[in-house]
């Protein structure tokens, strides 16, 4: 009886199979005639000037420009958004971020841990000021350009409005 069953169920994948095949093979068909028809509207230059002014004067054409506009310039707004998120936080490692956030913890884990001498804990201090220097100088420019980037970003989204 299994294999009965088997046989069944094979068949029945295979009339399936057909079904969808004829079902594609329609469908293309279809959309193969409305292209057509569509070129055929296109080619004449008569008709075609009607058929373009008539889709022209369309409210339904425009408001629907219209949104394809908007979900356009959100789709990017939102990949350049996170595109600067990503270099961002990509920026500073976990490593500089700490030394960012607590320069004088690590001065004095730095003279712990050497236990030498007052000149080796006064020049890691001085390397530590300057790259912490460095750090703030590279921040502010950072977000100077995050800053000209989002001024350009509205100016763009107010002129497509």
């Amino acid at each position: 009886m299994s294999t009965t069953d088997k046989n069944v169920q094979s068949e029945k994948q295979e009339n399936q199979q057909q079904e969808e095949k004829t079902q594609n093979s329609l469908n293309l068909a279809i959309l193969g005639g409305v292209v057509g028809a569509g070129i055929g509207l296109l080619s004449s230059p008569q008709t075609s000037k009607k058929v373009l002014s008539r889709l022209g004067q369309s409210e339904i054409v425009r408001a629907t420009g219209q949104e394809l506009r908007r979900n356009a310039q959100d789709i990017l707004t939102q990949q350049a958004m996170g595109a600067l998120r990503q270099t961002a936080t990509g920026y500073l490692e976990k490593d500089n971020l700490s030394k960012l956030l607590a320069p004088k913890k690590k001065k004095e884990e730095t003279s712990n841990e050497q236990g030498g001498s007052q000149e080796e804990v006064s020049a890691s201090a001085e390397m530590e000021t300057s790259q912490y220097e460095e750090l703030k100088e590279e921040n502010k420019n950072m977000n100077d350009q995050l800053q000209r980037i989002e001024e350009m970003l509205n100016k763009l989204m107010d002129a497509k409005k």
